[in-house]
């Protein structure tokens, strides 16, 4: 069974158990007495629907919810405004007053918390609740808690929806769509729920209208429409991407020992895999000379898993383009988990942890110390693919045993491994290999790596090109003549690298 078809049949078991999550842990909050909870969500609508689901169902008798927001006040569980409760003093007043056992959810409460006088007013309603089961909850999709109420309220992250909430709005929505003639399976409907894993209900349902919107019929080759709409969400954030996968591990040169060990961990998903102990492996970091191929590795081991790639850009998490660079992190990792099985990928990630600029040490160590905690205790099928041209950099917590199943060195191509790279960049050219002498043309580039490799076969077919003529095997020798190599000019650093790689390292090729 295929790594990404086993890991879907797993996804679900433990979708459908996170969602029973939700409400035990928002009844365990309720029953512990917690007189106020920060909600970190964007979703204040699901999360109004679910303590209302709480209330009514999670005791053993039903509670009631009223919510609060800026423009209609409190409102009773009907629906029916009380009356001068606009204000957020008003409101928490109101609260504390109120006799009976109740919810009470406050939506964008938080902007109103920088007021010292509505401060001061939660630091009394915690003192008036706390010997009760009253809970306030103040939902906000992002973390602004003041100093003086850090230790009197509780914060809780309320997760994205799992794919049977996807599976389940589907559903609802192609039931109301009469005129629209369905032609998905039943696993063809998880696959387009699973598409919107790491969405909001609302984003899913802008995604799922969107792909059967004008349309007579719905069929499995829609759900595109569903993944570039994931993709634009994911690209607003400014953090994460998607990464498009247009070729194959068969279309890397060489590296025989990383395309074995990926090939012994195909079948890690499988039951027999569970019941032989076996567990999914956690990632694997790739180090090497510049150009030897280490980001292709990472795309290439994404569709053999047939698994999707997501890259992490630690440079922006840190420039603050998705705000403060720990929240940033952190919705970033939610965001992973809510999409697994993935394949994380971290490109040149010495340059993110290796150390901290002046200014900014706090946060950098902050930062690295929760990314690290999140690699080892992490529960979602995360796969992190992480590349470093200079690993010496990063500190040795990150490399030991545990962050990731193997280090793998990657060096400049072997002879064969040159002739292979010919090989695939003339054959992806549309020109065929044997019309050139390949044994040739890999002694003649000793100590090149394969994108100077690839730079060669380019700049050949230029020459080609502008000469109207077919592509000789003189062209390529022209190239290789005019290229220093990057061994050469770097030379005295590509060594440094070889040496720690010789006990530290397993080889990829």
């Amino acid at each position: 069974m295929p790594p990404a078809e086993a890991a879907k049949k797993q996804q679900v078991a433990i979708d459908q158990s996170s969602s029973r999550n939700v409400v035990e842990e928002l009844k365990r909050i309720i029953a512990t007495k917690y007189p106020l909870v920060y909600v970190l969500t964007w979703e204040d609508q699901r999360l109004n629907n679910i303590l209302k689901q709480v209330g009514e169902k999670a005791f053993s008798s039903p509670i009631k919810l009223y919510t609060w927001t800026l423009t209609d006040g409190l409102l009773d569980p009907a629906g029916n405004k009380i009356d001068n409760t606009e204000g957020p003093i008003a409101a928490i007043n109101a609260i504390i007053k109120e006799k009976t056992t109740a919810l009470f959810h406050l939506k964008d409460f938080h902007i109103h918390m920088n007021d010292a006088a509505v401060v001061r007013k939660l630091r009394d309603a915690y003192q008036a609740l706390k010997n009760s089961y009253k809970t306030i909850f103040v939902s906000a999709p992002s973390i602004d808690i003041p100093n003086e109420l850090a230790r009197e309220i509780h914060l809780y992250d309320f997760p994205l929806p799992t794919i049977s909430e996807l599976k389940r709005l589907l559903g609802q929505m192609l039931q109301a769509q009469k005129n629209l003639k369905v032609e998905l399976s039943d696993e063809e409907q998880q696959e387009f729920a699973k598409a919107a894993l790491g969405m909001t209900l609302d984003e899913a349902r802008v995604a799922f209208t969107k792909s059967f919107v004008g349309k007579s019929k719905l069929t499995i080759a829609d759900l595109k429409i569903v993944v570039e709409e994931k993709s634009l969400m994911v690209r607003r954030e400014g953090i994460l991407e998607f990464v498009p996968i247009d070729f194959g591990i068969e279309e890397v040169g060489g590296l025989n020992n990383l395309k074995k060990w990926l090939e012994t961990r195909t079948r890690f998903f499988t039951k027999e895999a569970e019941g032989f102990g076996i567990t999914a492996p956690r990632g694997v970091l790739m180090t090497g000379v510049s150009g030897c191929g280490k980001s292709l590795c990472v795309k290439a081991i994404s569709k053999y898993w047939k698994l999707p790639l997501m890259r992490l850009d630690m440079t922006r998490v840190f420039g603050g383009i998705g705000g403060n660079p720990e929240q940033a992190m952190q919705r970033a990792l939610n965001t992973v988990e809510a999409l697994a099985p993935v394949i994380l990928w971290i490109d040149e990630i010495e340059n993110a942890l290796a150390g901290s600029r002046e200014g900014d040490a706090g946060v950098t160590n902050r930062i690295f110390s929760s990314f690290l905690t999140w690699m080892q205790e992490r529960q979602a099928m995360v796969f992190i693919a992480a590349t470093a041209n200079q690993i010496h950099m990063l500190p040795a917590e990150f490399l030991r045993k545990g962050r990731f199943d193997e280090i793998f060195f990657v060096d400049l191509p072997t002879e064969q491994e040159r002739m292979d790279i010919f090989k695939v960049h003339l054959q992806k050219r549309g020109h065929d290999p044997s019309k050139f002498n390949l044994v040739n043309l890999a002694k003649g580039t000793n100590s090149f790596n394969g994108a100077e490799i690839e730079q060669c076969v380019v700049g050949g077919l230029f020459e080609a090109f502008n000469e109207k003529r077919p592509l000789h095997e003189n062209d390529l020798y022209k190239m290789i003549g005019k290229m220093v190599p990057l061994a050469t000019t770097m030379a005295e650093t590509i060594k440094q690298i070889k040496r720690w790689a010789d006990t530290r390292a397993v080889k990829a090729s």
